[in-house]
């Protein structure tokens, strides 16, 4: 999903003008940006928080260890590696005992701020009590900071309260405060004819990390409609919100004349809206969800119970039962609608019957228009005791009914649609008694109703097949034993002992099936292993595909005439510490499977690799061994005055790199660049040949920490710009734009902040495709002198890392 471009985005107000112009309409259309969209709910994810004492010496405590907190706070990770206290909103708090503030000098605090943010305030004692610091945390640049598990770090503005050893300190969330409408607003709307007033919910409301916790449209939207309908008697309402949102203070403003919604429509929406806005569209649509008066009609979003009880609401039209502002399946037109004539084709039903409701409806109004005739049932004999719903949509239609006429409208139902589910035994099942379908235009405007009597026990038959062994990939010989399940359409499952069975293959040169199920694997190709199942007559089948492979390993792999010390075929990297100046050995090979061609492009030097190529010549299918040739790798401490001729430069810019003054250590300066799929354009890869098995140890001294989230740096094992598996230091987060070799990122430091621990991660790029292997926060391990120690090891062709930030205590990557 995404965006249109721009260019082809029509807005509602270039609807609106582009309406006019096209119909010849002479009208001024004026506009004016009068509220603000800023939310007041997911303020934050908060991480950690640490004081640090006026001697240099610092505790950090984890946000989510609170001893108690505002009703509705959360803890969860997202789309992050770490855990935060979330569902934070205007008001709420957290708070946490034993926090030691003898002799405090500042605070600090971890956090992401998914939306626009706000303040923090550290109080002491209760949610009023001493203000202790104030944490500034405010969303940054064109998106929120640290979106999709990122963190960063705010600094507290400390208030020296004279008080001393272990207190309960309070994190009370702010909202930033709202702004005022402005008086251009209400004088603008004070002089038009008409008001249109856009509002609705946007990109912060809610998202992939977070639901919304609220119903109210964000920022200050319901004072900008109360402001402009205050002074125009002929104010419309258009609202493009995400679902329900509380319209109660405003929806019988008798200077309100309408009020239309839309969800997220396509990139003309402007264009569609100006036709509904001035009649030359009539819409038709109903809502699809109860919009309720308030939030607080509803349990807490951490409560998933539908039915309710226990003196709290239930949830959605089948268990609400109090007034709200708009019920499911409401929806108004430019036109009326007189619903008459109702009936039922029968009034015994079984479970297994088919019915068919009719009504007829007729357009009473001046214009032609489409209208959704529902059907709703209610079991009216059920026992209390079952807590069945109060109503359920079981059928609808939509029908354009011309002015002044009148259509039968006929619904047919299927009784087998009726069910409840039976918890106990585990299948569908049917309350006897009374049903009535009551017909409307929504679920509580009801215009009529009919009865039937529920009877009888419901038939079921054989539905769904599943046919399956567990595998996908076979050898010739390998055999797999066929596991069958077959459920019934009342949703249980029927003991497949008792049921007719049968096996087939669509290719048994490649595998074969017996009566009981086992396959065979016999030749190399594809085939479809399809079991029926016959029940009381009727038989449904399901099939699954396999694969067999031709024996692609090698038998034996020589060097000079000697068997590989250790050969295993499935291990297909190996490698030869050679000496300098000598020849590449000759490298040999037999396969194991039949039809296989053997084809080895030998070392032409050393250091060199020979690759073994083996080809199934049904399948065209390769696997290939590789054989590596190598000359020891020169360790480095960069302590003189050039580098060593071991090494060799990719993409070299002698400006950005140096050695110290002081020896020890190599500065490569961070700038722009990527070795990113096709982006390969970074500067200053230091290599040397390392074509054996090797270990390296690298002590990394980063300048800073990683802001940004193309900016990393680390080692690299390389083959080429599109081929190679590298260790890095990163900004901490989702992998959204991860990029280039040591690009550079965006500032720190500003407004207090300090950075995010950051992450390493290990990266695999295979022609072109690069793919994250494993990260690692470097919360709790990187120190302040932003030092990692990277260890980085290859054996055949396994990789494997770990990280240190001292080069004795490890911690693996993956």
């Amino acid at each position: 999903s995404g965006r249109p471009d721009q260019k082809n985005m029509v807005s509602l107000v270039a609807g609106v003008k582009n309406y006019f112009s096209e119909k010849g309409i002479t009208a001024e259309v004026v506009y004016s940006p009068g509220a603000s969209t800023s939310s007041r709910s997911n303020l934050f994810f908060v991480l950690d928080f640490e004081v640090v004492k006026s001697d240099g010496s610092a505790t950090k405590y984890d946000a989510t260890k609170y001893v108690a907190a505002s009703e509705g706070i959360a803890i969860g990770s997202g789309m992050s590696s770490e855990n935060s206290v979330r569902n934070i909103q205007d008001g709420n708090w957290t708070s946490y005992t034993g926090i030691d503030i003898t002799n405090i000098d500042k605070m600090n605090l971890r956090l992401n701020v998914p939306a626009d943010g706000g303040t923090i305030e550290a109080r002491v004692g209760s949610p009023t009590g001493n203000l202790l610091a104030t944490f500034e945390a405010l969303r940054q640049g064109a998106m929120a900071a640290g979106a999709y598990g990122g963190a960063r770090t705010v600094a507290g503005k400390i208030n020296k309260l004279g008080l001393a050893g272990p207190q309960t300190i309070y994190l009370v969330y702010r909202a930033s405060a709202l702004s005022t409408i402005d008086k251009e607003v209400t004088d603008m709307a004070s002089s038009a004819d008409v008001a249109i007033v856009f509002t609705g919910t946007d990109d912060q409301t809610a998202g992939e990390e977070s639901d919304r916790l609220t119903l109210v449209l964000p920022g200050n939207q319901y004072e900008l409609i109360d402001a402009v309908a205050n002074v125009n008697p002929n104010t419309i309402v258009i609202m493009q919100t995400l679902g329900m949102v509380e319209v109660e203070g405003f929806k019988d403003n008798p200077n309100i004349a309408g009020i239309i919604w839309t969800g997220f429509n396509g990139q003309a929406q402007g264009t569609a809206m100006a036709k509904i806005l001035f009649g030359e569209v009539n819409p038709g649509g109903k809502l699809n969800a109860t919009w309720y008066k308030s939030l607080n009609d509803l349990p807490p979003i951490t409560d998933y119970d539908l039915r309710g009880g226990n003196n709290k609401n239930g949830r959605t039209y089948w268990y609400f039962d109090k007034p709200v502002s708009y019920e499911f399946g409401y929806g108004l037109s430019y036109t009326t609608f007189e619903y008459s004539n109702f009936a039922i084709s029968q009034n015994s039903i079984t479970p297994n019957d088919k019915i068919t409701v009719s009504v007829d409806v007729k357009n009473t109004g001046d214009v032609d228009g489409d209208e959704i005739v529902q059907i709703y049932v209610k079991t009216a004999d059920s026992p209390v005791s079952l807590q069945r719903p109060i109503k359920r949509l079981k059928g609808f239609q939509r029908v354009t009914i011309a002015s002044g006429q009148t259509k039968r409208v006929s619904i047919d139902i299927d009784c087998s649609d009726l069910w409840f589910w039976d918890t106990a035994n585990k299948r569908l099942t049917f309350d006897q008694g009374r049903y009535i379908f009551e017909i409307g235009a929504s679920s509580k405007d009801i215009r009529g109703q009919v009865e039937a009597r529920m009877s009888g026990r419901y038939n079921p038959v054989l539905r769904t097949v599943v046919a399956e062994c567990g595998k996908v990939v076979l050898r010739p010989g390998n055999t797999v034993q066929t596991s069958v399940t077959a459920a019934l359409s009342d949703d249980s499952f029927y003991n497949i002992r008792n049921a007719k069975v049968s096996y087939t293959s669509n290719n048994p040169m490649v595998a074969s099936v017996d009566e009981n199920g086992k396959v065979t694997a016999k030749g190399v190709g594809t085939v479809t292993i399809t079991a029926s199942v016959t029940i009381d007559g009727k038989t449904v089948s399901d099939g699954y595909p396999l694969k067999v492979m031709p024996d692609l390993r090698a038998a034996a792999v020589t060097v000079n005439g000697k068997k590989i010390t250790g050969f295993n075929s499935d291990t297909e990297g190996y490698s030869y510490l050679m000496k300098s100046g000598v020849s590449a050995p000759q490298v040999a090979a037999t396969a194991l499977g039949k039809d296989i061609s053997i084809d080895i492009v030998q070392a032409g030097s050393v250091p060199g690799t020979a690759i073994v190529t083996l080809t199934d010549n049904i399948t065209v299918e390769k696997n290939f061994y590789n054989v590596n040739f190598g000359l020891k790798s020169v360790k480095d401490e960069f302590n003189t005055a050039a580098l060593g001729k071991q090494w060799s430069w990719v993409r070299e810019n002698p400006a950005n790199w140096s050695l110290t003054k002081k020896a020890g250590a190599l500065v490569i300066t961070g700038a722009t660049g990527d070795i990113l799929s096709t982006d390969n354009n970074a500067e200053n890869i230091l290599l040397q040949s390392a074509n054996t098995d090797w270990t390296v140890e690298s002590r990394l001294i980063f300048s800073r920490r990683p802001s940004g989230f193309a900016q990393n740096a680390g080692l690299l094992a390389y083959q080429d710009d599109d081929n190679f598996v590298k260790l890095v230091y990163r900004s901490g987060g989702g992998r959204r734009g991860i990029g280039g070799f040591g690009g550079p990122g965006g500032p720190v430091g500003a407004g207090g902040q300090t950075p995010q621990p950051g992450m390493v991660e290990l990266v695999i790029e295979k022609d072109g495709y690069q793919s994250s292997v494993a990260t690692l926060s470097m919360a709790d391990i990187i120190k302040d002198n932003n030092t990692l120690v990277f260890k980085f090891e290859k054996k055949g062709n396994k990789y494997s890392a770990s990280v240190s930030p001292d080069g004795k205590n490890y911690r693996n990557i993956g």
